[in-house]
């Protein structure tokens, strides 16, 4: 193949991702995906659980870092007709950033393994994401091939160094509209069947430049496009992220770690990277090897396996995992006496013959992600000022304390247990 033929990949949200290998910072791109590493991702979901209830979204880790990366690329190409210099100087690093993001993702289900592995954690997979980059000699060797120090600076991206001008790690992580949100708010409504996602990409990439302050602002003659993001976003969250069956299986898996904990030296079968893992107080202690076999398939051949348990618990959630056999969802009412309510559940899920430690708990559908409009990317107006984006448009704070607000609870038991507590919803 010619050097300056330029690589194609089909995509649902631009038709085809397109990278020039005559351009430095696509070469950079193309280079990194043939790593192990990126390659990973592809064994890696994207949307946890989701496929569960929208069932083609089956999709991975891989072809959404691609998307973030293109797109990546996209903007900084508009921010180089006004902030030529500036952008040269960082363009690469935020190119491989933009690829690297997600490495740090784990099975099961990326967001989801983080709250079933260390529920009491903050997600922090960028900052890992960096510290990978930093160590493993893959990505050394190609980043420093065309720039020296660009690994740190790629590592710095992603930890959101504060000493870098802000607008290079806001392209990746500012509040609002990014190139990570912008990838999968449509891809996965794409991939659900549904169209609550989908929004006008290209006339916010156009449209956002680079303050006075060295952070991403978005022109105020273009607003209605964020509004429109995040107005998807929102939807996105609440009829999909937040749909309760999803959250109770999320929390399911976590019941299923922590059974595993407490019988682990007694499992039917556990190899070296599972015990690692279960032993693990926190993902910090997780090593670089463990993380890169932490993989969709790595997860499902245990849960296999563990359908032979001796141990009832394991054997029990692993087949309902396995064979969609979910816990029934309880709406906690306005009306109710929640603690009655619990106190009656718990003793339904008993005279049913489980064990409520693991088989009864709690889910509410609260935007994890809320935000205040505070740290959301800047508004800039006509006259050169900068003002943040719940100020510049009334709308988006109403949907910002729509967020704040929404929250609906739920008790979740197995569906014998729900009969006699005698509620239908």
């Amino acid at each position: 193949m010619p050097k300056d033929s330029k690589t194609t990949f089909a995509d649902i949200i631009h038709e085809s991702l397109e990278f020039d290998p005559s351009n430095k910072a696509d070469s950079l791109v193309l280079e990194l995906i043939d790593t192990s590493w990126v390659q990973r991702l592809r064994d890696v979901s994207q949307t946890g659980n989701t496929r569960l209830v929208y069932m083609f979204s089956e999709h991975s880790r891989f072809g959404h870092s691609l998307e973030v990366a293109y797109l990546s690329l996209r903007l900084l190409s508009s921010l180089k007709k006004s902030h030529k210099k500036e952008v040269e100087e960082y363009e690469l690093a935020i190119a491989a950033a933009g690829l690297l993001h997600d490495i740090a993702h784990i099975a099961p289900g990326s967001h989801t393994a983080l709250q079933a592995w260390f529920p009491n954690e903050k997600d922090n997979h960028e900052a890992t994401a960096g510290k990978i980059i930093s160590e493993e000699k893959e990505f050394s060797e190609i980043l420093e091939k065309y720039e020296t120090g660009l690994t740190q600076k790629v590592s710095r991206i992603l930890l959101e160094d504060k000493t870098l001008p802000s607008w290079t790690w806001q392209v990746l992580s500012a509040g609002g509209w990014n190139v990570d949100r912008g990838s999968w708010c449509i891809a996965d409504s794409i991939l659900a069947g549904v169209s609550y996602g989908k929004y006008n990409i290209a006339a916010l990439t156009d449209s956002i430049t680079i303050s006075k302050e060295s952070e991403l602002a978005l022109k105020e003659n273009r607003l209605d496009a964020m509004l429109h993001f995040a107005m998807s976003r929102h939807a996105m969250y609440k009829q999909i992220y937040q749909h309760r069956v999803l959250l109770a299986t999320d929390k399911l898996i976590a019941m299923l770690v922590k059974r595993c904990r407490a019988v682990s030296s007694e499992l039917y079968f556990c190899d070296d990277v599972m015990l690692n893992v279960l032993s693990a107080k926190s993902a910090k202690d997780l090593n670089n090897s463990d993380i890169f076999k932490m993989r969709e398939s790595w997860w499902r051949y245990h849960l296999i396996k563990w359908c032979e348990s001796k141990d009832e618990i394991i054997a029990d959630i692993s087949n309902r995992l396995l064979n969609r056999k979910l816990l029934k969802t309880v709406a906690i009412l306005d009306s109710d006496n929640k603690d009655q309510l619990y106190n009656n559940a718990k003793k339904a899920v008993e005279d049913s013959g489980f064990n409520p430690e693991y088989y009864l708990y709690k889910i509410s559908s609260v935007d994890m992600f809320k935000e205040s409009g505070d740290n959301t990317i800047k508004v800039l107006k006509e006259d050169g000022s900068c003002i943040a984006l719940n100020k510049a448009d009334s709308m988006f704070q109403t949907i910002l304390k729509d967020t704040v607000k929404y929250s609906k609870d739920w008790i979740v038991l197995p569906k014998k247990a729900k009969e006699l507590l005698g509620r239908s919803r």
